[in-house]
């Protein structure tokens, strides 16, 4: 798969282009989906009952998107049905590391869109993104529970480092553990 050739959804073309400030609606719906249909018994249910899109956006969801902090490279993935089915965030690291400068900072695919290529193709656009910005590593912190972690090490994520506890996501403590790619050139060719 080529970086500007699309990826079949369930029954559609998905493109992968960036991120902008009019994209934010769609960008919090996915958030917010993802969330509900994800972490659910990971995270509180009565926090994640109480997510709408409103409430994500009112929340500071997307503040970033009219003026990207250095660095950042935002991008969705858009379904010519659905609109936008995903969305990816690559920045330096946001913590200090020793082996790691660059970082996958989100990534979430409506459930619908998952294993058709969508992740990837946005991946792929992070480290492309992170390579022309002079990262050449990248780091990923994920939810210990989170059912997805396949999901990187099918990308050649090797298991890094751990938080136990330590994060707050969603008004409780969780653990974490990352995954890190010390190479970022197989990625760029999603």
């Amino acid at each position: 798969m080529g970086a500007d050739e699309p990826v079949r959804g369930p029954k559609t073309l998905v493109t992968v282009r960036p991120a902008g400030p009019g994209d934010l609606t769609g960008m919090a719906r996915v958030h917010v989906e993802t969330w509900k249909t994800t972490y659910r018994g990971m995270v509180p249910d009565d926090r994640l009952d109480q997510l709408t899109v409103e409430s994500d956006i009112a929340g500071g969801f997307g503040s970033w998107l009219k003026q990207p902090p250095p660095g950042v490279g935002q991008f969705v993935a858009l379904s010519s049905r659905d609109g936008i089915v995903g969305f990816a965030m690559g920045c330096p690291t946001r913590e200090p590391s020793a082996d790691f400068t660059g970082e996958l900072g989100s990534i979430y695919v409506l459930k619908a869109h998952q294993g058709h290529g969508v992740g990837s193709k946005l991946v792929g656009e992070v480290a492309r993104h992170l390579l022309r910005t002079g990262h050449t590593t990248m780091l990923v912190w994920v939810l210990a529970q989170n059912p997805y972690r396949r999901f990187y090490e099918r990308l050649g994520g090797v298991p890094y480092g751990a938080r136990e506890g330590s994060s707050r996501i969603a008004g409780g403590p969780v653990s974490e553990v990352s995954y890190g790619w010390t190479n970022l050139e197989p990625l760029a060719r999603l």
